[in-house]
């Protein structure tokens, strides 16, 4: 799947998946303004965006994103994930590898890191027939394997993931069917 190469070997991976009743060009717009003090993510507002709802509409002032560009994962924007690809309509991947012994970006692989976490999302939209469209969430994170890291990203993030992953899924299905609904009045 895209994304895969930004982690090609992870210690964790989780994928799912939801058919929208939307064509692919009507639920991409809504990935363009993901992240905080944009759009939102769209799962659990108070954890995952500082209590500020996620947009239930377009935001036109969020529709442009490019490959290197931040989205912010924080509401005090200290932290976020790199835009590593975006195909319009089709594939966006926010992945990127972090030193955790300095809390800066990294090169992926590295061997002289002793400290780290890579982690990729991507979002792929796959047409299926003319009006409808099968959104993939993949997630794949790797990190260097000690007691500590094992415990959280394995049993800690992983599970949590899950949970606002799925959620983020049945919420972009329900805006994204609404606004169809509305635009069809």
């Amino acid at each position: 799947m895209p994304g895969d190469e930004f982690v090609p070997h992870p210690r964790s991976e989780l994928t799912m998946a939801i058919t929208i009743q939307a064509p692919p060009e009507k639920v991409w717009p809504w990935f363009l303004q993901l992240g905080c003090q944009r759009g939102g993510w769209y799962s659990y507002d108070l954890l995952d965006n500082g209590g500020i709802p996620s947009a239930n509409r377009i935001l036109p002032e969020y529709q442009h994103l490019n490959v290197g560009d931040q989205v912010k994962a924080t509401p005090d924007g200290s932290f976020g994930f790199p835009v590593a690809a975006l195909q319009a309509n089709r594939a966006l991947s926010l992945a990127g590898t972090m030193n955790t012994k300095t809390g800066q970006a990294a090169e992926p692989g590295d061997p002289t890191l002793e400290a780290y976490f890579s982690g990729d999302q991507t979002f792929y939209l796959e047409p299926v027939g003319e009006k409808d469209t099968r959104l993939i969430f993949r997630m794949r994170n790797d990190w260097n394997p000690t007691f500590f890291n094992n415990l959280i990203f394995g049993s800690v993030v992983e599970p949590i993931s899950f949970v606002m992953g799925r959620k983020m899924l049945l919420t972009l299905k329900r805006r994204n069917e609404a606004a169809l609904n509305e635009e069809k009045k």
